[in-house]
């Protein structure tokens, strides 16, 4: 009993607490960062950059956006992938590439879903729209549309937003719109504002008006028949502007032997514009042939003539006259050669 009582209780010194203390901050630490190290799954949706395409071309990329995973250090900034796909792997039409991704600092990708895109390629193009309005005057009278070459090929018409009411000048947007009145998104019109003045109803008079094509001919062809439809738009505009219109001319269209027809545009004089809901469009149809080049020695002297393949010249057509040579009126007489 005496011996027991004697004994001392164990006792760490403050050194060796110290020491202790110290050991355990150590681990703590250690731990920490030995788990910070360990890397983590991250999944989210990345936009897809487009890179290296041309100034000239549209590209079209489906989807836009892409689901990457990708581990990076729990510990520290989380810096998402960089995901484009290279536009000058693309031809014109469609097809789908490859994307391709820069990894973050102290990061790798998993995956990238869909692993590819489908890209859609086409020329960019511009045209030359005039601008009519029902019962407005619009400055400028025309604007420049550019865009994918489809889209700009539907653009049948340009349109303004609703008029401001009361306003008797103001500017509105310009609008791009198809032949069903639906309006075109992926255009550029420029300008793209228009100074808008309405005008009264009493100063605006209406009329019919017949169609005249316009035909560029080669000097080889003979153009035996036409017809367009309509035959006959409806325009309005000042008196003063409609006083001397007696038709309305269409753009050239060109001719070439046989059958065939083209879309015209109408070509509007200053001041006047088309009734709502006619078309800016007529169909022109034409039938022509070949001219062949025929000779004949009448009164011994050379006659040279330009028919067309259906007409059977003889020299029983033509009559040489003091004042000159009759001849088919569907000919062209080219000239009097030498004497025989």
């Amino acid at each position: 009993m005496e011996n027991n009582n004697n004994r001392r209780k164990f006792k760490f010194s403050d050194r060796t607490k110290l020491l202790l203390l110290s050991f355990l901050i150590a681990l703590g630490l250690w731990s920490s960062v030995a788990a910070g190290s360990l890397p983590v799954r991250v999944s989210e949706q990345v936009e897809v950059l487009q890179v290296n395409g041309q100034a000239n071309w549209y590209y079209e990329v489906t989807p836009a956006v892409v689901e990457v995973t990708y581990e990076v250090p729990l510990i520290g900034q989380k810096e998402a992938p960089v995901v484009f796909v290279r536009l000058d792997q693309a031809k014109w039409g469609d097809q789908e590439l490859t994307l391709q991704a820069f990894a973050p600092i102290s990061g790798r990708v998993i995956s990238i879903n869909p692993s590819k895109v489908k890209v859609h390629v086409e020329p960019i193009v511009s045209k030359l729209m005039p601008v009519n309005l029902l019962n407005m005057k619009v400055e400028p009278g025309q604007v420049i549309v550019t865009g994918p070459e489809t889209a700009v090929a539907k653009v049948t018409d340009i349109k303004t937003e609703s008029p401001v009411s009361g306003a008797e000048v103001m500017q509105l947007k310009a609008v791009a719109v198809d032949k069903s009145g639906n309006v075109i998104e992926n255009v550029k019109i420029s300008p793209d504002l228009l100074t808008v003045t309405i005008q009264q109803a009493k100063d605006i008079v209406t009329m019919q008006v017949a169609v005249l094509p316009q035909f560029d001919v080669p000097p080889n062809v003979f153009l035996k028949s036409y017809s367009v439809r309509p035959r006959v738009v409806t325009v309005q505009g000042t008196a003063s502007a409609l006083q001397s219109v007696a038709f309305i001319e269409t753009s050239r269209v060109t001719v070439g032997a046989g059958s065939g027809s083209a879309k015209a545009s109408l070509q509007l004089p200053d001041g006047v514009e088309l009734l709502e809901g006619e078309s800016q469009w007529v169909t022109v149809s034409y039938s022509a042939e070949r001219m062949v080049a025929s000779e004949f020695i009448l009164e011994g002297s050379v006659y040279r003539f330009l028919c067309p393949e259906s007409v059977q010249l003889t020299a029983s057509d033509i009559v040489v006259t003091a004042t000159g040579v009759d001849y088919p009126p569907t000919c062209i007489f080219l000239g009097k050669g030498g004497n025989f």
